[in-house]
């Protein structure tokens, strides 16, 4: 039987954000063969709040029949004010190869991130910054306004300039213009419900406006940049998710799956001037097979019905998660696409190292190191922009290769791929990820 449960190192955070991740409560019944399994998912959870750079969860025997729930945590730094000094590019790779490390399309600028406000794991989130984009935002995050802890509130406003644009693709490469005066300008503002069920399950209803204005010298050079050569691009776009995870870490995750659907409606009403549906799902696989062993696979893709399509929601594969290593240089336009990949990686290295002239929250750095193999293939399906412009769509694509993940503190993973892709193209790609 569980006696009690004893929460250790949650200076700030509210015991209850740290008991919402925990299914059990005192008096219920213990197996003790599951004890173990218990205690890593319990370990997983609170660490996937991001509140926390170590988390450790035990039993401990307290009488003939009954046991002590014991976590202990370490917090992390709650209020970061750090300059911004980041790539206005798509990622590193085309910056690098494609714009000559041009320094000049960097952004830099300041942001105020206060995580944990209230001891709540609510977000603050500021930013001002200008350089190859200049951009302002505001956003605040709930997690749960109720006391049942199922329902949470995301806001969200920014208002953006761009005096350098990519106004067309041309070879499946963004062609870009840099002008004195703003080219474009965007206001952009969400409001998010969350519901969360259980511990794995989390459902979104999202409601966005968006307001672009764009020069006319962008229209004359693409006609298609809006609909029917307008200036102005207005409309709202209502949005629902569904989210399944149960994945150990979310930042690196060795062992779990993941499904996501979406289903979006761009233009709700008669005076929008865009009228889209879109349909997303991916589904990821990763299975441990041994304390050294991994293997993950993911497929996903998206299918978009229009009434009429402009350049601006034109981005298929090359964006964020949506591409196939190998091809980190190209974008391919479309409405509908399709992708699948695979990777099979041993850890190597797994060590802490404590760095005492570093303060507390920073002292110890964890290092894990995965070489690895993947492949990956996918394909776009385009009926609408001009085949010159974009001649790797409507075919299907490869790249496999091998690499090395470097993961370490505050959630940072490093990646660097070797591939060779269907052009018989060799390459050398590096991704770095963090949350803070």
């Amino acid at each position: 039987m569980l006696e009690d449960i004893v929460l250790q190192g949650n200076k700030k955070t509210k015991d209850f954000i740290i008991l919402r991740e925990i299914e059990l409560r005192k008096g219920d019944t213990l197996v003790e063969a599951q004890t173990f399994e218990i205690c890593e998912k319990i370990k997983n959870r609170i660490f996937n709040l991001n509140l926390f750079i170590e988390v450790e969860a035990s039993f401990e025997t307290s009488g003939e029949h009954s046991k002590v729930l014991f976590v202990k945590m370490k917090e992390r730094f709650f209020v970061f004010v750090a300059p911004i000094l980041e790539i206005g590019d798509r990622n590193f790779n085309e910056w690098f190869y494609d714009r000559n490390k041009d320094f000049s399309r960097l952004n830099y600028g300041i942001i105020f991130t206060k995580r944990n406000m209230r001891g709540r794991n609510e977000t603050l989130e500021l930013t001002a910054q200008t350089g190859f984009l200049q951009r302002y935002k505001f956003a605040y995050k709930i997690p749960y306004i109720d006391k049942k802890q199922i329902y949470g509130l995301h806001f969200y406003f920014a208002y953006t300039q761009f005096k350098n644009l990519a106004f067309q693709t041309e070879n499946n490469k963004l062609a870009y213009l840099k002008y004195d005066e703003n080219l474009r300008e965007r206001i952009t503002t969400n409001f998010k419900i969350r519901r969360r069920t259980g511990f794995y399950q989390w459902q979104n209803l999202e409601l966005h406006f968006t307001h672009n204005w764009v020069n006319d010298t962008i229209l004359l050079l693409n006609p298609n940049y809006h609909l029917r050569s307008q200036n102005i691009q207005k409309y709202f776009h209502l949005n629902y998710e569904y989210l399944y995870d149960d994945s150990d870490f979310f930042s690196y995750p060795l062992k779990g799956k993941k499904v996501l659907l979406r289903a979006s409606k761009y233009g709700l009403f008669p005076q929008d001037n865009l009228n889209l549906w879109s349909f997303y799902a991916t589904l990821q696989y990763h299975k441990n097979w041994n304390e050294y062993l991994f293997s993950s696979w993911a497929i996903g893709g998206r299918l978009l019905f229009h009434n009429g399509q402009p350049y601006t929601n034109a981005q298929a594969l090359g964006y964020g998660n949506d591409l196939i290593r190998g091809y980190q240089l190209y974008v391919i336009d479309g409405q509908h696409y399709a992708w699948f990949k695979t990777d099979f990686k041993c850890r190597i290295l797994n060590f802490k190292k404590d760095v005492k002239f570093l303060p507390s929250q920073l002292r110890t750095i964890p290092v894990s190191v995965f070489p690895k193999i993947f492949f990956d293939t996918g394909f776009v399906r385009d009926n609408v922009f001009f085949s010159e412009n974009n001649p790797l769509a409507n075919q299907m694509l490869w790249g496999m290769g091998a690499g090395i993940d470097l993961v370490t503190y505050y959630n940072s993973v490093f990646q660097l791929d070797f591939s060779y892709n269907r052009l018989k193209e060799l390459g050398i790609f590096f991704n770095f990820e963090t949350s803070f």
